[in-house]
């Protein structure tokens, strides 16, 4: 009897149209910065070695078929709230634009909404699977515990951004891609929106010193870059801390979704004279 439960182990048809958006990115090739500055404002608590990797124009992997999906489905959902948002508050809500702070960092803020007292908000939004939002609003099978918030990534990110266009505070949302199901919601006494969408308010008095303790890191890395050295593979995780990655690791994703991981298990751990670097002229 013909198994038809089994999925076909290649696509024939619904596979199409990312092959050919995968096709187009790598005709495009990477995203021109907002400015001409070493490092973005979405680069916050990354990898120190990345770092140094994408500022010297290393090649890195391109992205494979989930990332480029997960990528337009963000982009697609950033366009609509911030069009959604424009004709929510009109003159008050500036629209994506681009900053940055000369000679380190520089990017696009999602949006920034100027409010009646003059006080202005930076806007940062993350799209994300349904198992990290869950864990940022402390959502599990046995209800609602404590939340861990937004990745410390994303806060810097949002930080670096903020202190660049003198704003106030900041606010970061989560859109989720997968629900929490109608049943948990109704236990919890959640609404619907709250079931796929949540946000945080932070302070400048929060963000503030997040925002320049990245710069000094930031700036370490381009010392390093100018004594001709990469930097360690050493990233911020989301208690603020400075961890050593491992490439050879499950442990870090970081790692696994990297697109100079095979370029870093060639050059080794520890700092790295770049004139030793295989990718070094």
């Amino acid at each position: 009897m013909y198994d038809w439960k089994a999925p076909e182990r290649h696509s024939t048809i619904s596979h199409v149209w990312l092959s050919e958006m995968m096709d187009e990115n790598e005709a495009k090739g990477r995203k021109a910065q907002a400015f001409d500055t070493p490092f973005r404002y979405s680069d916050a608590g990354s990898c120190g070695r990345k770092l140094a990797y994408s500022n010297l124009g290393y090649e890195g992997e391109p992205f494979d078929a989930p990332a480029t999906l997960v990528t337009w489905v963000g982009t697609t959902i950033h366009e609509k709230v911030q069009a959604a948002a424009a004709e929510r508050w009109g003159g008050a809500w500036e629209e994506e634009g681009k900053s940055e702070i000369p000679g380190i960092t520089s990017g696009h803020y999602d949006g920034i909404l100027t409010h009646p007292d003059g006080t202005r908000t930076l806007y940062e939004l993350k799209t994300m699977g349904g198992t990290a939002f869950k864990k940022s609003v402390g959502f599990s099978n046995k209800g609602l515990g404590t939340p861990v918030g937004p990745r410390r990534s994303a806060v810097i990110q949002a930080a670096l951004n903020a202190l660049a266009n003198e704003c106030d505070d900041i606010i970061i949302g989560h859109i989720s891609l997968e629900a929490i199901s109608k049943q948990a919601a109704a236990r919890m006494e959640i609404d619907e929106m709250s079931r796929i969408i949540a946000e945080w308010r932070i302070p400048r008095e929060v963000w503030e010193p997040l925002a320049y303790q990245e710069l000094g890191r930031l700036t370490e890395i381009l010392d390093d870059l100018h004594v001709d050295v990469l930097p360690e593979r050493q990233a911020v995780d989301d208690d603020g801390n400075l961890v050593v990655l491992n490439p050879e690791s499950s442990r870090w994703w970081q790692c696994s979704y990297c697109s100079f991981k095979n370029q870093c298990l060639r050059d080794g751990a520890g700092r790295v004279s770049i004139k030793e670097s295989v990718n070094a002229e």
